[in-house]
This record gives C-alpha cells, sequence and structure tokens, in this order.
C-alpha cells in the first residue's frame, strides 16, 4: 500500500515541527521529569477506522489529566445528571489546572477538567472501593483504546509522594461533601486514573471513539452511551485546555483535552480524532508541539467545527466498479474486449455524493491508495455531491499530484459548475500538468477514452487483421457462405456522412439494417427532464465492424432514436423488405442464419448489461 497524500503531509509536519524545541518536561512530578523530551509523535483516526501515524505513535506515557474528560463520562453513565451537576459545575475556571476553584456557597468545583473537578468526578464512578472504581475506569478505557492498559506504579507513586496540593483540595470537597467517605481513597483513584499509561495512537483512536458517537471505530465496541458525548465534548471544548481554552476554541475549534504528560487529543464530532504527543509544555500546561501541529492541522484542512456543520461518513462513495464490468457504450470487436477484460480492471470509478469535506476525500484518497496496486485511471464522478470545502479541493489537489506521478490519470465528471473547481485548482496547483482532466460530460464519455487508451498501450490495433468492414466480419453474417455474403452484397446501398450528419432519425420507418463500413456513429435516446426539457443521452456506439438498425429485422415500425455520425463515416444498408419478399431458398436460410446470429447478440449484450447491474447493486 502506498501513502496517501494526507499520510505524507503529516510525516511533512512532524518533520517541520521537529525543529520547535520550546518548552519544559513537567519537573513538578519527579517521574515525569525523567520523560524523553525529544519524543513526537502525531496521529489521527477517522470515524472509519482510518489510522494515520508518524513519529512516536506507540510510545507509552502517562495520560494525566486527559483521563479526566473520559473519567468524567464514566461518572455520567454511573450517575444521574442531577447528581453529577451537584458535585461538578461546568464554568470555565480561567486559572490553572490546579487551583483551588471552588463556588463559595456550595464548595462545587467549577468543571471537571481542573483538579478539583477531576476529583470529585473520580469519586463519582461506580464502586464500593477504590479498586473496584479504579478497575471500572481501566475497563472502560479500554474500549476506547481496544487493548489492555496498565497504571505506571512509579508515576503513581511520584505522583502520590507529592501531590499535597491535590490532598488539600481532596479534603476541602469532603469539608463541602462533594466527596463521600474518605477523601484520600478518592484521591488514590485520581493518581492511579492519571498515571495509566497510553500512547498517541491510544488518544487518537479515544478521540475518534467520541467522534464516532461513543463507539470505537475499529473495534466496533461502544466505549460511551451517545446521549453522554455532548456534555462530554462539551466541557471538553470550553474548559479542556484550561486557561488556554478560549484561544484553543478560536484558534483550532475542536473539543480538546491536553495532559502534563505531553499529550494532546481533540475531536471533531463525526470525522476524526487527533493526538500529539510531546512532553515540552509551556507555562499553562500544555505540550508546545501539540498546541502547533493541532493549530496548523485544523487551518489547513478547515477542521474547525464551527466550519463542520454536517457529519461525513463512508456514505461518501454511492458506488465503486472497475472498468472490467461496467463498459462504455461503444461496441468493441473479439480482440479488444479480450483486452478490457483483462486489463479494465485498472480504470477505477467512485460515484460520489453528499458534502465533501476533509474525511469524505480522506475516504477516496484511502479507497483508490489503499489498494496493493493502483489503478491505471481513476474516475471521479460528482454528479451527486452537493458542496465541497476548502480542505476537500486540497486533499483533491494532492491527489492529482499524487497520481499523476505514478502515471495514474485522473478524471472528474459531472462536477456542478458551482463549484468552480478549475478556478480552484488553478490556484492551489498552478502546474497544469498535474491537473485531472474534466471535460468529459458523462461516465460513458471518460470510460470511452479509459478503454481507448487501453486499448493502445496494448496495441490492440496492430494484434489484429484489419479486415472491419468487410460483410464476413459482421456479427450478425459471420457464419454466412460465399453465396449468401454475395446474395447480401447485391441488395447494399452506400453513401459517405460527413461528422454530425443524421442518419436515421427517431420516429422515422424502420425498413433498414446499417453496417458501418469506415468511421463511427452514436445512438442518441431523447430523455425528458421536464414538460418543456428535453435531454439527448449516448446509449450505443457503433464503429466498423458492426450493425445497428437490427430492429428492422424484428418488425420493428419506426426508429426509437437518432444516430448520427461522430465523424467521417462510410455507411452501408439494406432495404429488408427486398430480403423478406424474396422466398428463394437462399434469402430464405440467410433470414434463419440473421434470427440466429442476433438472437445470440441480444443474449451476449443482456449478459452483460446483467453482470454491470449485479456489480452497480453490490
Amino acid at each position: 500500500m502506498k501513502l496517501t497524500p494526507f499520510h505524507l503531509h503529516l510525516e511533512e509536519l512532524h518533520k517541520q515541527f521537529l525543529e520547535l524545541k520550546d518548552g519544559n518536561v513537567a519537573d513538578y512530578i519527579p517521574e515525569l521529569a525523567k520523560v524523553n523530551p525529544d519524543h513526537f509523535g502525531i496521529v489521527i483516526v477517522t470515524v472509519d477506522g482510518h489510522v494515520y501515524q508518524v513519529g512516536d505513535s506507540r510510545v507509552e506515557f502517562s495520560i494525566q489529566s486527559i483521563s479526566k474528560a473520559f473519567t468524567y463520562g464514566i461518572a455520567l453513565e454511573d450517575n444521574d445528571l442531577e447528581t453529577v451537576e451537584s458535585k461538578v459545575d461546568v464554568e470555565p475556571s480561567g486559572e490553572a489546572f490546579n487551583s483551588i476553584s471552588l463556588e463559595p456557597d456550595t464548595g462545587r468545583p467549577r468543571n471537571p477538567m481542573i483538579n478539583a473537578g477531576a476529583i470529585a468526578t473520580s469519586g463519582l464512578v461506580a464502586g464500593n472501593t477504590g479498586e473496584e472504581k479504579i478497575n471500572r475506569i481501566l475497563e472502560v478505557f479500554e474500549k476506547y483504546t481496544g487493548r489492555k492498559l496498565n497504571v505506571d506504579l512509579q508515576i503513581y507513586e511520584s505522583e502520590k509522594t507529592t501531590g499535597h496540593r491535590n490532598r488539600a483540595i481532596s479534603h476541602l470537597l469532603r469539608n463541602y461533601d462533594i466527596l463521600n467517605g474518605d477523601p484520600e481513597e478518592v484521591l488514590d483513584v485520581y493518581f492511579r486514573q492519571c498515571s495509566i499509561n497510553v500512547t498517541c495512537r491510544d488518544l487518537a483512536l479515544m478521540g475518534a471513539t467520541l467522534a464516532n458517537d461513543g463507539v470505537n471505530p475499529i473495534t466496533g465496541i461502544r466505549a460511551l452511551d451517545s446521549k453522554k458525548i455532548p456534555n462530554v465534548l462539551g466541557v471538553m471544548a470550553s474548559c479542556g485546555m484550561y486557561d488556554y481554552s478560549g484561544n484553543w476554541i478560536y484558534r483550532v475549534g475542536m473539543p480538546a483535552k491536553s495532559g502534563v504528560g505531553g499529550g494532546i487529543v481533540a475531536v471533531l464530532p463525526g470525522q476524526l480524532g487527533l493526538a500529539v504527543f510531546s512532553p515540552r509544555l509551556d507555562e499553562k500546561g500544555n505540550s508546545v508541539r501539540g498546541l502547533a501541529v493541532c493549530e496548523t492541522v485544523s487551518q489547513t484542512f478547515d477542521l474547525h467545527m464551527l466550519h463542520s456543520t454536517r457529519t461525513t461518513t463512508s456514505s461518501t462513495i454511492r458506488r465503486n466498479y472497475d472498468g472490467s464490468i461496467v463498459r462504455s457504450k461503444i461496441l468493441r470487436d473479439g480482440p479488444a474486449q479480450e483486452i478490457l477484460d483483462q486489463y479494465g480492471h485498472g480504470v477505477r470509478v467512485l460515484d460520489l455524493a453528499g458534502d465533501m469535506q476533509f474525511v469524505s476525500a480522506e475516504l477516496v484518497m484511502h479507497e483508490i491508495m489503499a489498494r496493493e496496486k493502483l489503478p491505471t485511471h481513476v474516475i471521479l464522478n460528482f454528479k451527486h455531491v452537493s458542496s465541497i470545502n476548502h480542505a476537500a479541493v486540497q486533499q483533491l489537489c494532492d491527489l492529482a499530484m499524487t497520481l499523476h506521478n505514478e502515471g495514474c490519470q485522473l478524471i472528474f465528471i459531472e462536477i456542478p459548475k458551482s463549484f468552480g473547481l478549475t478556478s480552484k485548482f488553478k490556484t492551489m496547483l498552478s502546474d497544469e500538468s498535474f491537473w485531472p482532466q474534466m471535460g468529459f460530460d458523462d461516465i460513458d464519455h471518460a470510460l470511452e477514452s479509459c478503454e481507448n487508451d487501453l486499448l493502445a498501450r496494448y496495441d490492440w490495433e496492430s494484434s489484429i487483421i484489419n479486415q472491419k468492414g468487410q460483410p464476413s466480419s459482421q456479427p450478425i453474417l459471420s457464419d454466412m457462405t460465399t453465396e449468401e455474403l454475395a446474395f447480401i452484397s447485391s441488395l447494399m446501398e452506400s453513401k459517405v456522412f460527413e461528422e454530425n450528419e443524421m442518419i436515421c432519425k427517431e420516429g422515422e420507418p424502420a425498413d433498414k439494417v446499417f453496417f458501418v463500413e469506415e468511421g463511427q456513429v452514436s445512438v442518441w435516446v431523447n430523455i425528458v427532464v421536464s414538460v418543456s426539457k428535453k435531454k439527448k443521452k449516448r446509449i450505443n456506439v457503433v464503429g466498423e465492424g458492426f450493425a445497428f438498425g437490427e430492429g428492422a429485422l424484428l418488425g420493428a415500425e419506426s426508429r426509437i432514436a437518432d444516430i448520427i455520425a461522430d465523424h467521417k463515416s462510410i455507411i452501408s444498408w439494406f432495404e429488408t423488405s427486398k430480403l423478406f419478399d424474396n422466398d428463394s431458398a437462399i434469402a430464405l436460410n440467410i433470414q434463419k442464419k440473421l434470427y440466429k446470429n442476433l438472437a445470440i447478440q441480444t443474449f451476449q449484450k443482456l449478459e452483460l448489461s446483467n453482470r454491470e447491474i449485479k456489480s452497480l447493486m453490490q
């Protein structure tokens, strides 16, 4: 699997901010002072379970204050909302994480994201003992991460030994009856929950689980009741970054939580979880690199939640099929069909739908790039796409460059004019050689172009004897004797038709069978779009060596389509009455063979259509 453009972008981002050395590790907890300050990992997990990770993504570190958000979710599940709100408020404090910020009258902590609120929250976790409470926390956290977790005992002992301020907070909470029972027992749970070891990948998956309505997008296991998600994300958005929360929501625009262990997790509901691990902290206790990465990613890909009004899921891709199954409307001879049967799978068609945003564009890229072998041609159909934002266009530009460099042709079709995609590509991608083709009106013409390219690649023209247009090469005349072919030839008339000249018109008598000797013609039907509007649609293309108008052999009274020369073409025909009115033995035998061959052709076309329908319905 080749790396997607987005993955490569994260690698560039990691390389860029690796040079950022500002900040210091947390030293007020002795064990935290020992961590490697140069560790740096970035991970994004989408709600569809795609994982993008660079750097130290699997290095374990203590979760610290990030645990507060997820433990708050547990407290909400283990108690009714009224009980939780009576113990912990949800107002931003505007103060440091370890501030003693309690309501004067009630003693309630200002919110569950500061230490006072988190200690109160730990006391609300179900369990009769501290051991039962921490086991409950671990059990739920493991649903988020999809793996077993452990408490770092060295970190725990270090926090317990030095946690005098937190000890004072817990006793104050007990004084106001915010905590019930022994405050030391609850405090011990809090120290242990902060000492749980996680990785950057774990954090991103925890964020993606919240983004995915509480369900782990990889394991499918629910970690949190969906009704509690708004409560958790709400306090993360308003309080998760302590006294930097206002700046964070303004610049980054995603609910988030940081920890002095160096981690940050951000959540874009309906789309993704983003995590960064880098132990160097600023004066407010937030990872310096983490802040820089999150702000850059958000601004580059329009991830601010106030820009993302709709959830994007895998429904972005309505249909996904290849050119070995679904073909253009051009009739091909046997050798050409064999080439397309063998190599047509290299043509990949994705019918897109909905709002194209960061995650929806990422899904498209992943679907293309995740294949063991890249396609030779990619067609993206925008017919059912309702909107496209800057982030999605950027992703498509990256995709276009990547596929171009891999020798893959990218084609866009049925792009709404309102998108202004050409001008956007011009702005973002000045080199036109990287641009996708955008000149095709529909999927049929795009497939035709891809097929012609494949046939040229595999030297189709020189691999066959060029006897197109000869009577014996016509499928409905294929088993005729020399005498029978001579009889048919005696009935034939011929004419040269210029480009775009009408050969047959809808409604005209169906009294002739036509043969393409040279050139190519298209069959067009009129489709009623509205009471006053009709639209022409190409339903077939007939080239050298093929016949059209065969309905005349079956008794059709009138033409049901317009047939127009695509370019200068030599067309021959015979009037069916001249054959049917002749009761000679040779004429009768020709009629039998025509009916038989026509039946075989019809069956082959139905078989191909059935294969296409089955493929499109999967």
